[in-house]
């Protein structure tokens, strides 16, 4: 019999299963859905089971056909390859995309309970953490400054030029660690580990605390980044009275003892440490200083080449090293929700010879010591890859900078430089953003239409993005082609009978409104076709400069010419940069195109670089 995975459907029930995760179930339960719209194939309900829980789930339509041949069965065990989470009702579902095997099975495992009812009575009752207990009569000594030795892809505490490094030496008393302890791995943290855990770890960055006001009350909230003797990093976030017991306390580079957090998934998007999972700290956790601890580093960094960051995820977090070519100065600019923002670019070169765009923000942004980063060697730890305008480079409030630090790499740089690097030509791999919402990546990342199908692109956690060369065969405008939005946010505003227009997101009356494009086509190549939808942007571009206001006027106006301005825009070819995700609809599921990028296609740039290509295969 095959073993089912322990907590599987637990893990994908709170939607915190990992990366390639391929659990082991049973099918205790199926049933056949009748079409709503008597159109179409049934579909099929389930219940899937790893012996201790149960959820509910349904088959895609792709996978209709192993019910209907038996395949599967009731009891019968499967491996998941891949599914995706849905609500429907408030209650939470898995759809079925794809299965890697499956084994025959005759009987259920165990007696598994629903894992809702069960998620509901642990909801209503929570149970307490344990807490870390340090050794009774503990023995305190003074803590001494950390002297970590420099060593290859590892750096010490920040320099004294560097404006935002913080006391290296803990002044709370420490306490030393009992030989009985039990100290767990950072890497071994996650939703299932429970309460009963500690860790030894110093923290490398502490960001500033952040203030908040909102419908429910106010607040405040702080992370800090910590690093174990493995190398595991994990960001922790206090908040409230959490921020007032431990802020002060938490200096950066100083080690700790961590015990009672609470361990969650990570939201990527605005964290800078390599994690799936970040902590939660409260006032019931244990966080007691230790003795300073060689075998930690001070901070750890895995370094990109320049070069190689082209072939990077937009949005993955990555640490940089390179020499500071040019530093811009600050300025300032309005969000659209109204914020002032400070904003400095800087452009980082090395010996790849390519050379990329970093953006600071805030206070980062505003500090006169970047201007004497020129010429500099300049390590970046925590940064994001971002595909706006080509390969840029994004920062977070708790990215590290570290001007000339003691590595290997830096002092081979500083020598490339000074020895002839700084007048070799290079190449720019952040664009002047060629159109609207970004730049279109290298030659040699294209893709075909037909790849959105054959790579099941838009299937994982994350959005795909992909650039293809493709052909707009049908433009949609039977029905609406714009909204009316709000003259300053851009949202949807509703009119009202004495003609005027109410923002809800501003909350204002305007005596006028703007309309957007918001237009759905289909864009084809030489290898297939797809639906794709395009904003007000890249709309006007499509339909040859024409506004979306122009062409309202023009439909009331002359609707013989409103249809010949769609024709004009037909098989008109461009560069298209796509987003590809899969989102749920009607019990399936369907990956959404959107365009976020388009520009015409210059002709020239474009010869040179299929001459290029040819070339690599003769």
């Amino acid at each position: 019999m095959v073993a089912l995975t322990p907590n599987a459907v637990s893990m994908l029930h709170t939607r915190q299963n990992p990366d390639g995760f391929e659990p082991w179930v049973q099918l205790i339960d199926l049933k056949k859905i009748p079409s709503a719209s008597g159109k179409g194939g049934d579909r099929y309900r389930l219940m899937l089971s790893d012996g201790q829980h149960f959820m509910s789930g349904m088959l895609s339509s792709q996978l209709s056909t192993a019910m209907e041949d038996g395949t599967l069965s009731v009891n019968c065990f499967v491996k998941l390859k891949d599914y995706v989470g849905n609500t429907v009702q408030g209650r939470k579902i898995l759809i079925l995309l794809g299965i890697a095997e499956v084994q025959p099975g005759y009987e259920r495992v165990g007696a598994p309970e629903s894992i809702d009812k069960v998620g509901a009575a642990a909801a209503a009752a929570p149970a307490a953490a344990p807490a870390y207990q340090p050794p009774a009569q503990p023995t305190y000594v003074p803590q001494a400054a950390p002297k970590p030795t420099p060593a290859y892809n590892a750096a010490p505490a920040p320099m004294a030029r560097n404006p935002y490094a913080a006391p290296a030496v803990n002044k709370a008393p420490v306490v030393r660690e009992d030989p009985g302890m039990r100290i767990s791995d950072i890497a071994s943290l996650n939703p299932y580990s429970g309460g009963r855990w500690t860790i030894k770890a110093r923290v490398t960055a502490r960001a500033p605390i952040k203030n908040w006001t909102n419908a429910r009350g106010q607040g405040k909230l702080c992370s800090v980044d910590l690093l174990d003797a493995k190398g595991g990093e994990i960001r922790a976030t206090l908040f409230n009275d959490a921020v007032d017991a431990f802020y002060d306390r938490l200096v950066p580079n100083g080690v700790f003892y961590f015990s009672g957090g609470k361990i969650k998934m990570a939201n990527r998007k605005f964290s800078a440490i390599n994690n799936d999972y970040e902590v939660t700290f409260d006032t019931s956790s244990d966080i007691v200083p230790a003795a300073e601890d060689h075998a930690i580093q001070s901070v750890q960094y895995n370094f990109k080449p320049i070069g190689s960051i082209e072939t990077v995820a937009p949005d993955s977090t990555i640490d940089m090293i390179g020499i500071v070519k040019t530093v811009g100065p600050c300025t300032e600019l309005t969000s659209k929700a109204g914020k002032q923002l400070q904003k400095r670019d800087c452009t980082l070169v090395d010996d790849t010879l390519a050379e990329i765009k970093v953006t600071l923000w805030s206070e980062r942004a505003q500090d006169p010591a970047c201007d004497s980063w020129l010429d500099q060697v300049l390590a970046i730890k925590g940064c994001r890859v971002s595909d706006y305008g080509g390969r840029s480079i994004g920062t977070f409030s708790s990215t590290g900078f570290v001007t000339n630090p003691p590595l290997p790499e830096a002092a081979r740089l500083l020598n490339w430089y000074r020895a002839g690097g700084s007048a070799t030509a290079t190449k720019s791999l952040s664009g002047s953003g060629g159109g609207v919402g970004g730049g279109m990546g290298s030659f040699d990342q294209r893709a075909v239409v037909n790849d959105i199908k054959e790579r099941r692109l838009g299937y994982g956690q994350k959005p795909d993005y992909i650039t293809v060369k493709g052909t707009v065969s049908y433009i949609k405008h039977d029905s609406g082609v714009s909204y009316q939005a709000c003259v300053k946010c851009q949202k949807k505003v509703v009119p009202d009978v004495a003609q005027n227009y109410n923002c809800e997101k501003c909350q204002t009356v305007y005596a006028s409104c703007e309309n957007r494009y918001i237009l759905s086509m289909v864009v084809q190549d030489g290898s297939g076709s797809t639906w794709a939808s395009c904003f007000n942007d890249q709309g006007k571009i499509i339909m040859q400069g024409k506004t979306a206001d122009e062409m309202a006027e023009l439909k009331d106006a002359n609707f013989n010419l409103y249809e010949g301005t769609f024709k004009a825009a037909l098989f008109k070819t461009y560069l298209f940069r796509m987003r590809c995700k899969a989102e749920p609809h009607q019990d399936d599921v369907r990956v959404k195109s959107q365009v976020v990028s388009v520009e015409p296609i210059n002709y020239v740039t474009e010869s040179h670089d299929l001459l290029e290509a040819i070339a690599k295969y003769t």
